[in-house]
């Protein structure tokens, strides 16, 4: 970090008082590093102030700046390298989403209501998408399905294009906010999905499902889409249920 950018970003945290109101203090903290994230004052790779010019900036003590910067590294926004200093995390979704995935991961209950969240949405994106997806990407899903149809005994490359599937719909909404949370539920839902995908009575009736929202999205007909995509992601949720009893 060159001096004037030092400088600058020391400007940002001396600009306002973290203040006496609003909860504990290292809480307003993080709140005041995401805000300098959300705003691009704090990019991924930057380094912070070291925890003593913090403590002196933001006038609280140096323990419960840690305090804070621990928080932020927990939840994958810091990174902070013993011996070098904190920096601000690639900031990718992966990264970011750490803390929830280990949340779904502790109980197939969490992981049931995950797929009850996703009975909801995906058939909102797959009606849109029928509406909007462009030529080419309709014949991108049709080369997916006839892929898995032709290798129905090939979890990998199920997996594989499932995701892609669905992540083509989700493109496709063009809804930058559906598909950001499209994305998390994606991304939290991997392991589960990919152990259930082992099972080929699992992996067979996802295929068939596949057919019926492409005919729908082929037809650009919104309402059967989304009625596919609800009956598909119902039949995925019964699987899990069959599965664990939950």
């Amino acid at each position: 970090m060159t001096t004037a950018d030092a400088a600058h970003l020391s400007s940002h945290f001396r600009s306002s008082p973290i203040g006496r109101n609003g909860g504990p203090v290292s809480e307003r903290v993080v709140r005041r590093v995401l805000d300098l994230i959300r705003t691009g004052d704090l990019a991924a790779g930057r380094k912070l102030p070291a925890e003593r010019e913090l403590a002196a900036q933001l006038a609280i003590s140096r323990p419960t700046v840690r305090e804070a910067l621990r928080a932020l590294s927990i939840l994958g926004v810091l990174e902070i390298r013993h011996g070098d200093g904190v920096y601000v995390s690639s900031l990718q979704e992966t990264k970011l989403l750490e803390p929830l995935d280990f949340f779904v991961s502790l109980t197939v209950q969490n992981t049931a209501q995950l797929f009850d969240a996703r009975i909801h949405y995906e058939p909102v994106t797959a009606g849109l998408a029928a509406e909007r997806l462009s030529g080419e990407a309709i014949e991108r899903l049709a080369q997916i399905v006839s892929a898995q149809c032709a290798s129905p005994e090939d979890a990998e490359l199920f997996h594989n294009t499932d995701v892609e599937f669905h992540k083509i719909l989700m493109d496709g909404a063009e809804n930058a906010f559906l598909a950001r949370f499209g994305k998390m539920l994606q991304l939290l839902g991997e392991k589960s999905r990919r152990e259930f995908q082992k099972r080929q009575s699992i992996r067979q009736q996802s295929i068939c499902d596949h057919e019926e929202i492409l005919a729908a999205i082929q037809a650009r007909d919104a309402a059967t889409a989304a009625s596919s995509m609800r009956q598909h992601m119902i039949n995925v949720r019964n699987a899990l249920r069959k599965i664990n009893g939950v």
